[in-house]
């Protein structure tokens, strides 16, 4: 699976390109070209070269998710189907030779206890296939023939104990969850929505705590800012400045050569989109590219805008690392994960899925021919614990 595995390039041969685009110069190179002396000019250093990386595994992620969800579609769910459809085989098998008017194997006679295991199999596995297609009207018709409760009033009784020990153990009123998907990805939405209103409240108290105080002191003057408001309007400054002066070079009205005009307006729709997405890094690259400034204008910024861009990138930083967190997501529930999830191990998962569905779709197939041999049935049924449990059970 290593063709799957795309591991980050060494820092000395990290590309400069942005969507792919390969550009003449750009800031990873300057940076790794120059020594630095200065601590800020260190950090600013390292910055640059972590967002570059963390934009090579973002990438990464983002093809292979692509990828993953297509053999998911060509090998996983049509081996699902095949299973769901075998096991549906086998309710109609159980529920014929249940039946009186139904098939009859020769020399099987079932007893009272016999009969009550198949019943609770026939029901535990419509319970499953009715979860996975509740449409079909055929199977909910069986499940009612041989259960006390109907499937609709075993569903609310189901969905009513879970809410209730819910309720209980995380001290959430869910009274309106709707029945709708998973009840405890419901309550945990419904906690996180409650933990936001809470801190949005809380620090409301604290502004207005803090403005009061400020015009109790200062009347007639507007509050001033805490530090890291003032550092955060400093640093959206910083990039709205070389946003504004990238926008007046690249102004597309302002170009008469059209193919020029074509051009600008490419690369202006990058900037927008940078701008959009406060990614200062690819606005530098940007101005690089289009020789509005040089190295030397990076290694000799200003302390005070060094100090604004090193906040900006930072805040990047951060962003790209919840992007890519967002993009593991979809694969946490492949298997168990003690370490870092990568590609390799999900590949494995996968493979592994894929053989035991494989092995699981032939075994049911096997013991529906199998089970036309009253003996082995009898053998079957025989070994089944009383409530006809299916825990750990092929089907």
């Amino acid at each position: 699976m290593k063709e799957f595995i795309q591991q980050p390039l060494p820092f000395e041969d990290l590309p400069c390109e942005e969507n792919d685009v390969p550009t003449p110069t750009c800031v990873v190179e300057v940076v790794v070209q120059k020594t630095f002396v200065g601590k800020s000019q260190g950090v600013f250093k390292k910055l640059v070269h972590q967002i570059d990386e963390k934009k090579q595994v973002l990438r990464q992620w983002q093809e292979y998710k692509v990828r993953h969800r297509q053999r998911v579609m060509d090998e996983i769910l049509p081996l699902q189907r095949d299973i769901l459809l075998a096991r549906r085989d086998m309710v109609l098998f159980i529920h014929d030779v249940l039946r009186p008017e139904g098939i009859r194997l020769p020399g099987l006679r079932l007893g009272k206890v016999q009969q009550r295991k198949l019943v609770n199999v026939l029901l535990n596995l419509v319970n499953g296939l009715l979860d996975e297609v509740p449409e079909d009207q055929e199977l909910e018709g069986i499940h009612d023939e041989y259960s006390a409760l109907s499937r609709e009033e075993t569903r609310t009784l189901e969905q009513d104990q879970d809410r209730l020990i819910l309720e209980e153990l995380l001290g959430v009123d869910l009274s309106d969850y709707d029945g709708e998907g998973d009840i405890m990805y419901f309550a945990r939405q419904k906690i996180h929505r409650q933990q936001q209103i809470d801190e949005e409240k809380r620090a409301a108290r604290r502004q207005k705590k803090k403005m009061a105080d400020s015009a109790k002191n200062n009347p007639g003057e507007e509050p001033p800012l805490d530090k890291k408001e003032q550092e955060a309007q400093e640093a959206s400054l910083s990039v709205k400045e070389v946003y504004r002066k990238l926008a007046s070079s690249l102004h597309p009205d302002r170009e008469k050569d059209p193919i020029e005009r074509i051009r600008k307006t490419e690369i202006m729709q990058k900037v927008n989109h940078a701008y959009a997405n406060n990614d200062l890094l690819t606005l530098l690259n940007l101005q690089l590219e289009i020789e509005q400034i040089d190295a030397d204008h990076i290694l000799m910024l200003p302390e005070e805008r060094l100090k604004n861009y090193i906040r900006v990138l930072r805040s990047q930083l951060k962003e790209l690392e919840q992007e890519i967190k967002s993009e593991l997501v979809a694969f946490m529930d492949t298997g168990p994960h003690y370490g870092s999830i990568t590609q390799e191990l999900v590949e494995r998962e996968f493979n592994a899925e894929v053989k035991y569905l494989r092995e699981v779709a032939v075994q049911i197939q096997k013991d529906l021919e199998n089970f036309r041999d009253p003996g082995i049935f009898r053998k079957w049924i025989n070994e089944l614990p009383s409530n006809g449990d299916l825990f750990g059970s092929r089907f």
